[in-house]
């Protein structure tokens, strides 16, 4: 605990000091855990300059245990080029944990990228899932380097001629380079009547074929209501997200999760199997209103993640979403989510997870978090901070 107490006395030094250091801007982010037991404090620390016309950032993270990340970030333009990198570091081992460079080109409506990915043997894993660190989490959480004791490369080209992207991604595990995944989409797609919808397919060497997206389609009814829908299939599974935009209020949408029971022959639907159900109402930038209703939760949470907790038997939750004008020109938010299961208490209500930011000052935001849980299944939590910018 003195350690922490030790740590949050350095950062307010750094943090409220930093104005007299000119040339530099940054931000400062603290969590304090209280519950559960014992507390914990977390600090994040971002200093960022500019050299030479590249913004150069620097980001150290502290625990009670002392820093436990480091990393560094520039961003900026060469000439026609913009740039941008990135090194990542475990220093509690210390270890190099992986970086990459990018670089596009964008000149008289073509679009040209070129990125390098480089990642160490013991984040291969963790890199791909986005648990180490994001700059590798866009890759699926597809790990095309399986064997755990390899380094990895990853080198991704693309292009771009609207209406038309693609995007090509090579993979190198010490054996040379492979192909590895191709996404192509398709922005715009005239359909008939003024309606258009955007595609996207991605093929993996590993499986052929990934998925295909279909989204952007609106369909006018009558009012300044439009019918929205987005279809994606998958290997195992179709999705429909259908809704309605109402203009200048807000939207209602509507998403099915399911899929096709195909007949012994193959060559035909015996019916249709449904996971469950989502629908959100979205009122202006932050008010909203979201149901989930997981009918079959493993393959729920296959497509969209973990969600539920498996020791309170959860299977559907309300979420609600508030804002307001702050202090500042700022707004203050609140999300409060209620979820049900099996070993909830009252009305069958498991958890109640809430999540609080308030503006006090231009540059300062309280925040609050925590869970009040039903006893059989879960313990509660609260935890508080802010964030600090200057």
């Amino acid at each position: 605990m003195k350690r922490a107490l030790a740590l949050l006395a350095v950062f307010g030094v750094l943090a409220f000091g930093a104005p007299s250091f000119p040339g530099f801007s940054g931000r400062w982010d603290m969590s304090v855990r209280l519950l559960p037991a014992p507390i914990t404090l977390t600090s994040a620390l971002t200093l960022t300059t500019n050299v030479a016309g590249f913004d150069v950032s620097g980001y150290f993270r502290f625990t009670g245990g002392g820093i436990d990340r480091v990393s560094f970030t520039t961003s900026g333009a060469l000439g026609p080029f913009s740039l941008k990198s990135g090194m990542y570091f475990n220093p509690g081992v210390p270890e190099y944990m992986g970086s990459y460079l990018s670089t596009s080109l964008d000149f008289a409506g073509l679009g040209i990228g070129f990125d390098v990915y480089h990642w160490d043997t013991d984040y291969n894993a963790c890199f791909f899932a986005g648990t180490c660190w994001p700059f590798l989490k866009w890759l699926d959480g597809v790990t095309p380097c399986p064997d755990p004791n390899l380094f990895g490369m990853a080198y991704v080209l693309s292009t771009k001629v609207d209406p038309l992207a693609v995007k090509v991604i090579f993979a190198d595990c010490c054996e040379g380079i492979e192909f590895y995944k191709s996404i192509i989409t398709l922005k715009g797609l005239g359909i008939c009547c003024g309606i258009s919808l955007d595609a996207e397919l991605s093929f993996l060497k590993e499986k052929g074929f990934d998925y295909l997206k279909l989204s952007g389609i609106e369909i006018p009814l009558c009012c300044g209501v439009s019918l929205t829908a987005t279809v994606t299939f998958t290997v195992d599974a179709k999705t429909v997200e259908t809704g309605l935009k109402f203009a200048g209020i807000g939207d209602a949408c509507f998403t099915v999760y399911g899929d096709a029971i195909p007949t012994d022959t193959g060559f035909g639907w015996a019916g249709i199997e449904i996971y469950g159900w989502r629908i959100r109402c979205a009122l202006g930038d932050c008010n909203y209103v979201e149901f989930l209703t997981a009918l079959d939760v493993d393959a729920i949470e296959n497509i969209l993640g973990d969600i539920f907790l498996g020791a309170c038997g959860e299977y559907e939750y309300v979420k609600m979403g508030f804002c307001g004008p702050g202090c500042c020109g700022g707004k203050y938010t609140v999300d409060l989510s209620i979820y049900f299961g099996s070993n909830g208490g009252i009305f069958d209500i498991t958890r109640l997870v809430y999540s609080v930011r308030i503006p006090i000052m231009t540059n300062f935001t309280l925040t609050f978090s925590g869970a009040a849980a039903a006893a059989a299944c879960a313990t509660n939590s609260f935890s508080f901070g802010w964030t600090f910018t200057f």
